[in-house]
């Protein structure tokens, strides 16, 4: 997108936003599956789990198995907090964040979806995102996790949510993205699910009470490492490579797949 002195009126941009998401989303229901497993459409959360271990995604088709009660947690958790948003509508939420304003709005859940060159559908929602006049200032992402550190799918999981938006429409040049990453034991918190959690404000570093800890980080977007690093995750999904098992080992040990993964055993 152009700057602001030489931008279409926030009609056209939201018409032409809104457009560009239908034709995706529409195309993935009704194009031939051509992806592994069957697949039109590959979810941005899988492709940060790809960062972690993709023989582990790999088997997670192959072998499904019922959700962990950690997973359950953090669904919670998201959907504690998504539940402190207004509910909108695609076509409310995209015309509201290209009006102009003077100060940012918070839109929660925010359903994206692009075409990457290769043909693949990407599709996700964001956790938040503030927008003003058709800018995206920030992307809040939330973890739920007994570890305090920001691993790289949590990085991966982030900035593909800064791409797709600019790949949507949006303007995307300076975009920051926050990540935070809270105990586990903070999903059923009423004071999060109040919303008067200090975790939920901006710019807080870190927070502890007696229900759990939280702590945060805010980086810059880089556009073309998020693309190149999108390039490899879709060559799985494109059947160009097999899955690549992770270089950490450690991770092996506490895997749901160890049993059954030939990479299990180094």
């Amino acid at each position: 997108m152009a700057s602001n002195d030489s931008f279409p009126d926030s009609s056209t941009i939201a018409r032409d936003i809104l457009n560009r998401y239908r034709q995706v989303y529409r195309a993935s229901r009704t194009a031939e599956p051509f992806l592994r497993y069957g697949r039109r459409t590959v979810a941005v959360s899988t492709i940060a789990q790809q960062f972690y271990c993709e023989k582990a995604v790999a088997l997670s088709f192959e072998r499904p198995l019922a959700p962990t009660q950690d997973m359950r947690d953090g669904s919670t958790g998201h959907e504690a907090v998504a539940a402190l948003g207004v509910p909108m509508t695609q076509e409310e939420a995209v015309t509201a964040a290209v009006a102009a304003r003077e100060q940012p709005l918070c839109l929660c859940e925010f359903r994206i979806g692009w075409q990457h060159h290769t043909g693949v559908t990407v599709l996700g929602h964001v956790d938040e995102a503030w927008f003003r006049e058709g800018h995206v200032e920030i992307v809040a992402e939330r973890k739920f996790s007994n570890s305090r550190g920001i691993h790289l799918p949590y990085h991966i999981q982030a900035s593909l949510y800064c791409l797709g938006l600019g790949e949507m429409g949006f303007n995307t040049g300076h975009t920051l993205y926050r990540i935070s990453v809270l105990t586990r034991s903070c999903h059923d918190c009423g004071l999060l699910r109040s919303g008067g959690c200090p975790a939920l404000s901006e710019g807080i570093a870190h927070f502890q009470c007696d229900h759990g800890e939280c702590t945060g980080q805010v980086f810059p977007f880089e556009h073309e490492t998020t693309s190149r690093r999108l390039d490899w995750a879709l060559q799985f999904w494109i059947n160009e490579r097999e899955a690549q098992p992770t270089e950490h080992t450690s991770r092996c040990r506490h895997c749901r797949y160890r049993r059954v993964c030939d990479a299990g055993s180094r």
